[in-house]
């Protein structure tokens, strides 16, 4: 028994029937396609290695502390595997309506929180792998990402699934004297739990209705639905890299630059007024030398949607950026190759824990999540991952969200927007690409 801390409790408290706490990423491999049974051997092989995945939340009698994480003696790998596919030589739409579906359904807190989906079908002799878990479950670099455990290379020496055997489940009695137990010795947690009881009220309403503001877009804030659209194009770092030289800018002013052209795209295309800017939330990782500290900081930035040149556009973000640019920059694939292959879910995730840990939500209109991925080859059962892209879930009143994560040659931008605000998600991918032609 383990409990949560108190950030990875209020990404469970956040979480309602529309706000679904869970990170995503779709991996594109080259085929032939395995059989599923090959990818869950895989997974049974490798579940043990993060005992996360096999332990649910269990919420302690009357809220007096934070949830526990517990052995799920009812875990079946059959409820988290999932096998489905696409119309024969189906396209990346095909990929982005499954994705958009599994986005909007929130995962059964009665289970460990994670999925993991297998998509075949895709043209080109194509296959996916959708990876699903939530927040709370991602701590660290070292974290739950199930995506990073399948992986080939590493190892496989663990104890088969059928060798486990769970503790019971604690008892509500147990739970509560524990918690009491805890409670006693902990004062400031005490502090807490009045603050919350007194607070809470007025932090849902804060969340609610949000606060003024001159950046934020009526169009991009407001109520959000339960069901997710999503969206994916892919620019070449070669595109990105020259410009940032060209321009002497930073890779993130660049794919900032290009997020703008989206969004000024999007706006055109949704028939709504384009502002001179709207602001988004970035997060940034910090690191010292050649080496990645876990943590993650953030920045606001005004996205000048109002200029139509993208160059402009990218001179304009770095004139913004230029003095957290000299303190924070993004971590160099080979670090994060260092750390665990494929640790770009995982630092995408923490991008988003920082994001809500500002509590700034209300002065923004989106939230930009820009991650470095590996910059060698990664491979699922021997077949090669030719790209792969996040899905970052929607926050308070922010009705479309942007990820992006490079992988070898390429940046792969995805977006998850509100199906109900009426937004085309398309149309910013559309923008991005357009963009990324006029680039030296």
């Amino acid at each position: 028994m383990e409990r949560l801390t108190p950030e990875d409790a209020s990404f469970l408290r956040i979480e309602d029937q529309i706000s679904a706490m869970h990170g995503v990423t779709v991996a594109i491999f080259e085929g032939p396609a395995p059989e599923f049974s090959e990818l869950r051997k895989r997974m049974a092989h490798r579940v043990s290695l993060v005992p996360r995945l096999r332990q649910r939340v269990v919420e302690v009698p009357g809220g007096i502390e934070r949830p526990v994480w517990v052995d799920d003696p009812q875990f079946s790998l059959d409820y988290h595997m999932r096998h489905t596919g696409v119309p024969r030589n189906g396209t990346m739409a095909d990929v982005h309506a499954v994705a958009g579906r599994i986005l909007s359904q929130r995962l059964d807190r009665g289970k460990p929180l994670w999925e993991m989906w297998m998509i075949d079908g895709l043209v080109d002799r194509r296959w996916a792998v959708l990876s699903k878990a939530h927040h709370s479950m991602v701590d660290g670099v070292s974290g739950s990402d199930p995506l990073t455990l399948v992986v080939d290379g590493l190892r496989e020496d663990s104890e088969p699934l059928a060798e486990w055997n769970p503790p019971a489940v604690p008892t509500e009695a147990a739970l509560l004297g524990q918690g009491l137990l805890e409670l006693g010795f902990d004062p400031a947690h005490q502090a807490r739990l009045i603050r919350r009881a007194v607070m809470g009220p007025a932090r849902r309403s804060f969340a609610m209705f949000g606060q003024p503001s001159s950046t934020k877009s009526a169009a991009l804030v407001g109520a959000v639905g339960s069901f997710r659209r999503w969206g994916t194009t892919s620019v070449s770092s070669d595109a990105i890299r020259s410009t940032r030289d060209a321009l002497e800018v930073t890779t993130n002013d660049v794919v900032l630059g290009l997020v703008t052209a989206g969004f000024r795209s999007m706006l055109q295309a949704s028939d709504v007024a384009i502002p001179d800017s709207i602001r988004t939330l970035v997060p940034l990782a910090v690191a010292t030398g050649n080496r990645f500290n876990n943590e993650i900081s953030s920045l606001e930035a005004d996205l000048p949607v109002g200029l139509s040149d993208v160059m402009a556009s990218i001179k304009a973000i770095n004139d913004q950026t230029l003095t957290a640019g000299n303190e924070y920059r993004a971590v160099a694939g080979k670090t994060l190759a260092s750390l665990q292959g494929l640790s770009a879910p995982t630092v995408a995730t923490l991008g988003l824990r920082s994001a809500h840990k500002t509590a700034r939500f209300a002065d923004v209109s989106t939230v930009t999540v820009n991650v470095p991925g590996p910059s060698e080859e990664i491979c699922l059962l021997d077949r090669t991952m030719v790209s792969i892209f996040p899905a970052i879930p929607l926050v308070s009143k922010v009705r479309i969200s942007v990820g992006v994560m490079s992988y070898r040659d390429q940046f792969h931008f995805g977006v998850t927007g509100d199906n109900d605000a009426g937004l085309e998600v398309d149309a910013l991918t559309a923008g991005i690409t357009a963009a990324a032609a006029l680039l030296p």
